[in-house]
């Protein structure tokens, strides 16, 4: 009797533990887009797993998350009850590598765990219609290896061979990112970002470029991470949720580790897309770049009342002299709508404009300008009225 004729998972290879699993599976009485599909497959298998070491029957349970995951994600268009299958499998998986993980897997289960990797890469790259999160589970396979294993350069470079060697007709993306994460690992940094340039243009997503990023942050490698934030200054920031808010952070990282880093967060910032401009207008008041800041705003035509006071208050307290021109521009805006509304709001910025004045100790010079401007608008009767209302002028 053979290992396979026993449905015995020990010695096996990891191909065949895929078989053993597809065999079990073909007893099951759900459909891989039912909801108790994946629990009821796992409780078939469970029995072969005590079998394993502990190492071992890890890797067999995520051999199982491999197949169920193929298994249901067979089209790009699934419908909810398939989305739900498929989700509770990622979630399964995603806690399987994150949260228990056998401390010495890399070691004891190099060979298995290579080839699981290698079995995702074959799958990934023969087939267009292959699980998308296949090429992130592939990473964090990769990550487990890079954590320990023993000689990893030189896995490197036979894995940069297999990847070459695949066709990667079907799925572009995969082999063009996994390339990458090749020559990150060797240092290799300007080779990988021509890759995921490459890779732009076959539906690379920005968190997949920003798992690079939140590597590099937690190895404390802060001179990478700059030339890495650097280069991805472009339309992939920003693009989906969240995404512009985390290159910040990782900017704000940098620079409180390197503070010569700063002038070049402005540059990168400064380089990204027209809807990222919220990141660079939020880190001027931040870095307390108040006056840059104001002129900003001024060039937009901003309203200085379409802000709450508290959001002016740093600015109040650090720089109250960069807000002048703020408040009179607005002043004279609001003059000319030439309605009661706006002269109302006119007296508003008025009344901040003379606290602003008595704060700079220029009394004088403010009492000059309420002069000089009631007269100027003396014909305006409405506004006057607002200004006596507002205790402007007598």
């Amino acid at each position: 009797m053979t290992t396979m004729d026993s449905n015995s998972p020990i010695g096996l290879s990891v191909a065949q533990w895929q078989d053993l699993i597809a065999s079990c599976a073909r007893e099951a009485a759900n459909t891989p887009y039912e909801k108790n599909y994946g629990t009821e497959v796992l409780s078939m298998v469970r029995p072969f797993m005590s079998e394993l070491t502990p190492e071992e029957a890890w890797l067999f349970e995520l051999n199982v998350g491999l197949f169920l995951l193929r298994k249901q994600s067979t089209g790009r268009h699934l419908g909810y009850f398939a989305q739900l299958a498929v989700s509770e499998t990622l979630h399964a998986i995603e806690s399987q590598l994150h949260n228990g993980l056998p401390s010495e897997i890399a070691v004891k289960q190099q060979g298995r765990l290579l080839e699981t990797a290698a079995y995702i890469r074959e799958t990934a790259m023969e087939s267009a219609g292959s699980p998308p999160d296949y090429l992130d589970i592939y990473v964090e396979l990769w990550l487990i290896l890079v954590s320990s294993a023993a000689d990893i350069p030189r896995l490197f470079k036979e894995e940069l061979t297999h990847l070459a060697e695949g066709s990667g007709k079907e799925n572009k993306l995969f082999p063009l990112v996994a390339l990458a994460w090749m020559r990150f690992w060797l240092g290799e940094d300007e080779e990988a970002w021509e890759l995921l340039d490459a890779a732009g243009r076959h539906g690379l997503e920005p968190r997949q470029v920003f798992r690079f990023l939140r590597l590099l942050e937690e190895n404390g490698e802060w001179t990478r991470l700059e030339a890495w934030l650097s280069q991805c200054a472009n339309e992939q920031v920003g693009r989906s949720p969240g995404s512009l808010d985390a290159y910040g952070r990782y900017w704000d990282a940098v620079v409180k580790q390197l503070p010569e880093a700063e002038e070049r967060m402005w540059s990168a910032i400064a380089s990204l897309p027209p809807y990222c401009n919220s990141l660079y207008v939020e880190n001027l008041m931040r870095y307390g770049r108040f006056r840059q800041w104001i002129d900003y705003q001024l060039s937009l035509g901003s309203d200085p009342l379409g802000f709450r006071a508290k959001d002016l208050q740093p600015i109040e307290k650090e720089a109250p002299e960069s807000l002048l021109p703020f408040y009179h521009h607005g002043v004279e805006n609001y003059v000319l709508s030439k309605n009661r509304d706006g002269y109302k709001r006119a007296v508003k910025l008025l009344k901040r404009l003379a606290k602003l004045y008595k704060k700079l100790k220029r009394e004088q010079r403010w009492e000059a300008y309420i002069e000089t401007f009631a007269s100027r608008n003396s014909r305006l009767r409405a506004l006057q009225e607002e200004l006596r209302k507002g205790g402007l002028i007598p």
